[in-house]
């Protein structure tokens, strides 16, 4: 029994699907609970290193309130990747290409914002010796900001995939499971960074 699907294009043809859905969805899980623990035991750590250091937060810049807004931006870039999935099933696929579009530029803005933000509590931290290399409490903060941000540029790339093969016309209702597994990444990168900024304030 072949583990591919066959779907019908708008023209008619037939493509294959080289990975059966299930298969590739199942590994789309897989490898989001093997980040989701790789946040988790992050956090944790960070934990146990502030239970046990009485000096954590000396010193320590208030998170700028650009934060505030990458937040939001993020949550756009969800917001979008779910409208885009809603219309490729409904084949509207001019909607369908204006959303993966407005999700790549989002992408990129948050990363944007992002660098601001860390530029900010930088330049502050040096009036305060606030730094990664001689604050644990800094160095918490700039290493999983810059945990997140590397998956969400890595998302861009997946992202800019999605987005070029859109605009060439390469997805429809009956064959979207890229779409899908994009939109959940997103989804999943956006609880990250609710739960990443959360616990950040925590810190502060």
């Amino acid at each position: 029994m072949s583990s591919g699907q066959s779907s019908t294009d708008p023209d008619g043809d037939s493509i294959r699907d080289p990975v059966s859905p299930i298969l590739a969805r199942m590994g789309m899980q897989l490898f989001l609970v093997s980040l989701a623990i790789l946040f988790i035991a992050s956090i944790v750590g960070i934990v146990i290193i502030r239970k046990s250091n009485p000096n954590w937060g000396e010193g320590a810049p208030r998170i700028p309130d650009l934060a505030w807004l990458s937040t939001a931006v993020m949550l756009l870039v969800s917001v979008f990747s779910q409208a885009g999935l809603s219309a490729i099933c409904r084949d509207s696929i001019r909607f369908f290409r204006s959303c993966m579009v407005i999700v790549l530029l989002l992408g990129f803005l948050f990363l944007m914002l992002q660098e601001q933000v860390w530029r900010q509590m930088l330049a502050v931290g040096e009036e305060s010796s606030f730094n990664a290399s001689s604050s644990l409490h800094g160095w918490s903060i700039y290493v999983l900001g810059l945990l997140h941000a590397m998956h969400v540029a890595g998302g861009l790339i997946f992202q800019g995939y999605v987005t070029a093969h859109a605009l060439r016309g390469g997805y429809w209702s009956m064959h979207c499971e890229v779409v899908r597994h994009v939109n959940l990444y997103w989804h999943f990168l956006d609880a990250v960074w609710i739960g990443l900024f959360a616990f950040l304030l925590w810190l502060a």
